[in-house]
């Protein structure tokens, strides 16, 4: 059965300047928030104010596996100008970097089993966390894995550059 990550239910657009992405952690979808700025666990800079479509994946797009438990997958994927950008989301202190990481790998291998991955320019991954914002590059070695599996570069930080 063929999952449809671009659900139009899912999806928010926006041509905001900046914006953050919010998860409330309460089973309900991430999302895009103009105003709470203290709150933004991601931070997207949209400098040249291009239309940018927030897909939230985790609770909106039902993906289960064969035992019919429900997927880990990562919050949701940003599209813009042929290019793609998943996005996990953490507010955590510690243990966050691999169950990141995990939920990004397996939600982009869902994507890429259902849609053509290759038909975007620029593919990226990011793992934000907003008690982390600024992440030191200790896990090259893991971004570089990531790279050479799936082809999408990982960036383990909270602000987002289109």
């Amino acid at each position: 059965m063929t999952i449809d990550f671009f659900k139009k239910e899912c999806q928010e657009k926006t041509t905001a300047e900046q914006f953050g992405l919010m998860d409330l952690d309460d089973k309900t979808p991430a999302y895009v928030n103009k105003t709470d700025k203290e709150d933004w666990i991601a931070i997207i800079h949209n400098e040249k104010q291009q239309e940018i479509t927030f897909t939230a994946i985790d609770n909106c797009i039902p993906i289960y596996r064969a035992d019919g438990n429900m997927e880990s997958r990562c919050d949701g994927m940003l599209t813009h100008a042929n290019n793609i950008d998943f996005v996990e989301l953490k507010e955590v202190r510690k243990d966050w970097i691999e169950g990141g990481i995990k939920q990004l790998k397996k939600t982009i291998e869902i994507f890429s089993a259902n849609h053509q991955l290759a038909d975007y320019t620029k593919k990226r991954a990011f793992l934000a966390n907003k008690k982390h914002p600024q992440f030191k590059y200790s896990h090259k070695e893991q971004m570089q894995q990531f790279r050479n599996e799936l082809g999408v570069r990982l960036i383990i930080e909270n602000v987002i550059k289109i």
